[in-house]
């Protein structure tokens, strides 16, 4: 999509300006409020005046109305620091403009790339790490004695829940402020080799390690030196290439 400006003020003023909410975010999120604030501003420059209210919303990530002169923009703190693309995408989303589609798009797929920042509500005292089949505790023991650094000594792990969706599968996820690993349960089967939950455990500890970085442009979950980190896992070919063979099945599950 070209860039440009998709508001037109017909009376040649600009309307009175909007507000950035954070009002809705949870406690001890880790936010850059500039990064915030130039999203807010981004927006408004191409929609006028724009109430963005950022959310920790685990199922609806992006959702816009109007009242009066002014855009209600709500949407997720992954958009945060995005690409001028994204912004453009969110700005046709909020007047339903023309390209709507390719906006959707561009929307859909920078939400799948960011999936790791959402969180999810999980009881303390539920927190299940023993499965029916492997121990994710012990996993994770054996890979804290191995990286005794203070980054890894607070982080828990359980195993999660079977979702709706049916089109894509993700094995593991690592909440930031919350400090826990989830594993996806179609994981937890006697013909899935424990070096492979393994893998899944390790990869989600080098999240800890090795954090998401902000560049210019993008947002780089998987930097050079986690994908290193990654590569050295003992099995890490064994296990890239049982992934690859037995993906159809554990989609079907």
């Amino acid at each position: 999509m070209s860039q440009q400006n998709l508001w037109k003020d017909k009376k040649g003023g600009r309307p009175r300006r909007g507000q950035l909410v954070l009002g809705e975010l949870p406690a001890g999120l880790r936010l850059s409020v500039p990064e915030a604030q130039a999203l807010h501003k981004a927006l408004e420059d191409h929609l006028g005046a724009v109430v963005l209210v950022l959310t920790d919303n685990r199922r609806r990530m992006v959702s816009a109305r109007r009242i009066g002169t002014r855009i209600e923009l709500r949407a997720h703190h992954m958009f945060v620091g995005c690409e001028a693309e994204v912004i453009e995408a969110l700005a046709r989303l909020a007047l339903r403009a023309e390209e709507l589609d390719e906006a959707r798009a561009t929307i859909r797929d920078y939400i799948a790339r960011n999936r790791d920042t959402i969180r999810f509500d999980v009881d303390e005292d539920q927190l299940q790490a023993r499965g029916q089949i492997h121990d994710l505790q012990a996993m994770l023991d054996r890979w804290r004695a191995r990286f005794p650094v203070e980054e890894l000594a607070d982080i828990v792990i359980t195993w999660g829940r079977y979702g709706r969706g049916r089109r894509s599968i993700r094995f593991g996820s690592f909440d930031f402020d919350r400090r826990l690993i989830r594993i996806h349960p179609v994981l937890d089967q006697p013909w899935v080799p424990d070096y492979f939950v393994e893998f899944v455990v390790y990869h989600e500890l080098l999240h800890a390690l090795f954090p998401p970085r902000q560049t210019a442009t993008r947002r780089v979950v998987h930097t050079p030196r986690f994908r290193e980190m990654e590569a050295r896992f003992p099995r890490y070919a064994e296990a890239m290439a049982w992934e690859q063979h037995n993906l159809p099945r554990l989609m079907d599950r």
